[in-house]
């Protein structure tokens, strides 16, 4: 039976196996995929006798992963890195999503598991498991797994699920080329107790009212250009939010009838951090728009930062996106 996932490289499992103690890293602002991931890893390698540390930098802004913070610590101990631990990434597309919490152990030898489709490769080739077919990271460690025939238990299972049901939008942005196998590998873990209607009320319960009347003022002031295939808003830095309201944003603005492209610009202290995201069917690579800018992502969902101001950051990134849309559809 063909498979979305190649053999994982023996080095890759004999570094691991060898390693005693081992620091593990996610990218900052992290989501489900990225916690789910990290714990997922943790688990498996403590189950082997490894001793494991868990480090984000944070924010646990996200409702749905906020209660995980207290397992991740915010800093390296200078005593930890004198051990010399083997470093593992999750979730990672480029050396710099781990933020400054990484400049520690950045020149420790590391392995790093992700399936995002843009980025860069900051580790030797052996040592790096990349499937961008893959829907989620965690689904990428289900091979690491079974590379190391470690049993599945309700609890790892439950994190494995997690962050596949965060990043396809629960079902939502799967394909008919990813849906065969990755629905098969979920299975085992219903089969194992998880409940999916629990995993759903996870992720989306405990919302604030304020989260939702950001979502409206955001939507209130999206601007649609190129006759309506590109959407784009803005939060301003002195609007930062106790809760992220993307997710949501993105799949309400993508249901827009003819856009193809959403980007939602959020202001920070030092740089404009740009969400993109775009239509199944538009055919837009929004992973490889935002490796223009030095960021990464997949296919439809990606993101940058840039060292501009916010009307800068919109103008350059709009004017470029032009170049990508069907033109034939765009009035002169």
């Amino acid at each position: 039976m063909e498979t979305l996932y190649p053999t994982i490289n023996p080095k890759l499992i004999e570094k691991i196996t060898e390693a005693e103690e081992i620091a593990i890293f996610g990218h900052t602002n992290p989501d489900g995929d990225c916690v789910m991931s990290q714990l997922a890893v943790s688990y498996m390698l403590s189950s082997l006798g490894k001793k494991c540390h868990l480090f984000n930098q944070g924010p646990f802004n996200r409702s749905d992963i906020n209660p995980y913070s207290l397992y991740f610590a915010t800093e390296v101990p200078d005593e930890l890195v004198k051990k010399n631990p083997l470093v593992i990434v999750v979730d990672c597309s480029t050396i710099d999503r781990p933020g400054l919490i990484f400049d520690k152990v950045s020149t420790l030898e590391r392995i790093v598991f992700d399936h995002h489709s843009s980025g860069e490769n900051f580790c030797k080739r052996e040592f790096s498991y990349i499937v961008p077919e893959s829907v989620s990271t965690t689904l990428v460690l289900e091979q690491l797994r079974k590379a190391l025939a470690i049993p599945l238990t309700y609890d790892l299972a439950r994190f494995l699920y997690i962050g596949f049901c965060t990043d396809t939008g629960f079902y939502h942005f799967l394909r008919r080329s990813n849906a065969e196998e990755s629905l098969r590998i979920v299975t085992e873990y219903v089969k194992e107790g998880v409940e999916p209607y629990e995993v759903f009320d996870t992720l989306n319960d405990g919302k604030t009212l304020d989260y939702y009347k950001e979502i409206s003022t955001l939507v209130n002031r999206t601007i649609a250009i190129y006759d309506g295939q590109v959407l784009y808003t803005y939060q301003n830095h002195q609007e930062a939010l106790a809760d992220s309201v993307s997710d949501v944003l993105y799949s309400q603005l993508l249901t827009v009838k003819g856009v193809k492209v959403v980007f939602f610009f959020k202001e920070k202290e030092d740089c404009i951090v740009v969400g993109m995201r775009s239509k199944k069917d538009s055919k837009v690579d929004v992973g490889s728009f935002a490796q223009s800018f030095g960021g990464g992502g997949h296919f439809f969902a990606s993101g940058a930062s840039l060292k501009k101001t916010l009307a800068e950051s919109i103008t350059l990134v709009t004017t470029a996106i032009k170049d990508l849309l069907d033109t034939n559809e765009i009035e002169s």
